[in-house]
């Protein structure tokens, strides 16, 4: 048996995480994908940003069609400061007989050393690094603060947008027929928001940019 594991806030979830997925499924040879959201990571902080839609049901829906992934909530269950070994012993306890890769994003690799109790979490598992793509989550972030960018006070039309979304499997509605695994902020909304002289509403009219 061969047990990958995907941690990270996935705060918003988007298309890189689903892409990275989907690699290390095809790549490694994995019987089963447990995608595993922070309850709080060690290494952000963070506070009071604007949310694209509930962020486990989002991250259900966006993994949902990756062969042999689950979405695990044991840190969720567990509360406080997540750290990869607690996570990964656990899991090895549960699987004595499998073999356990870490996936984690090219960024990451120098900085293994410094996570807690790193010997022993290498001896556990494997870590296998896949490159991020421009649409990490926290370059939007980055660009939703540096943008003033604060949700329609429209509840109407709010609500009609989620409603489309929830239905859609919280995939951007609009964005559905060109690529199965987009989800909102879209590509031309992210170019709006690096553009210092736009303001105006997304496409969706969801979020405005003062």
């Amino acid at each position: 048996m061969r047990i990958g594991i995907f941690g990270g806030s996935f705060n918003p979830v988007h298309y890189g995480h689903v892409a990275v997925a989907r690699a290390a499924v095809e790549d490694l040879g994995l019987d089963r994908l447990l995608v595993v959201p922070a309850s709080t990571s060690p290494f952000k902080a963070i506070g009071k940003k604007p949310e694209f839609f509930s962020r486990l049901e989002a991250v259900s829906a966006a993994f949902r069609e990756i062969p042999g992934a689950e979405v695990d909530l044991r840190e969720i269950r567990r509360g406080g400061i997540s750290y990869a070994i607690d996570t990964v012993s656990e899991i090895a306890a549960e699987n004595p007989d499998a073999e356990l890769f870490f996936i984690v994003g090219e960024d990451s690799l120098a900085g293994l050393p410094m996570w807690k109790d790193y010997d022993r979490l290498a001896k556990l598992c494997t870590f296998k690094a896949y490159a991020r793509t421009p649409e990490s989550s926290t370059r939007i972030r980055e660009l939703f603060d540096r943008g003033g960018v604060v949700e329609n006070p429209d509840a109407k039309i709010v609500r009609t947008v989620r409603d489309g979304l929830a239905r859609k499997g919280w995939f951007c509605p609009c964005r559905l027929a060109k690529a199965r695994e987009y989800f909102c902020p879209c590509e031309e909304f992210l170019a709006q928001l690096a553009d210092d002289g736009y303001r105006g509403f997304c496409h969706c009219r969801l979020y405005l940019k003062k």
